[in-house]
């Protein structure tokens, strides 16, 4: 095989965070197969794509109605976002393609404005919400909000990286100075 030719991204990278009973733990000590597993046993105990169908509607449904998150979104076309994300998470925990957590089109879409704290913890609440309405599986769903914590920090950190970038001045809780 040539040194340049392409070769098919991995699955995973083996170093995956995962959710575990004792909290959040580095894959690196497990084999690709044991990951899929893992992965395949929280799908499939969280409710699958019905679940994230339903959850995804339910959030922006809240969405839709929160004085604090609507104006992050220049289009209120709540379905298709509804829509979106629910592909996004489809792809991560259906599919097992970890690549969609760094799509870039996902972190285009937060880079157009500046996340505030307060718009954080309001996304973190409705998603939490949306779920309890949807009497979420746990614990599943318990892990399921200790990934979008972490999600949500990215997204945050891509939105003030592009703020700067720009010359936006912020606090630091993201209001702008």
């Amino acid at each position: 095989m040539s040194p340049h030719r392409a070769t098919s991204a991995p699955r995973h990278d083996g170093k995956v965070l995962l959710v575990a009973e004792q909290g959040l733990q580095s894959a690196e000590r497990m084999t690709p197969t044991q990951v899929d597993r893992k992965v395949a046993d929280f799908w499939t105990g969280i409710g699958g794509a019905e679940f994230f169908q339903a959850l995804t509607t339910r959030f922006y449904e809240l969405v839709s109605q929160d004085d604090v998150l609507t104006p992050l979104f220049a289009v209120h076309d709540w379905n298709r976002h509804a829509a979106r994300l629910y592909d996004h998470f489809r792809r991560i925990y259906g599919e097992n393609d970890l690549t969609a957590a760094w799509d870039p089109k996902m972190h285009q879409a937060h880079a157009h404005f500046l996340i505030t704290r307060e718009q954080r913890l309001r996304w973190l609440a409705l998603m939490k919400e949306a779920g309890t309405q949807l009497e979420a599986a746990e614990p599943h769903f318990t892990e399921f909000l200790t990934i979008m914590k972490i999600a949500s920090g990215e997204m945050t950190a891509v939105s003030r990286g592009a703020a700067l970038a720009r010359g936006d001045r912020f606090h630091w809780d993201g209001t702008p100075a």
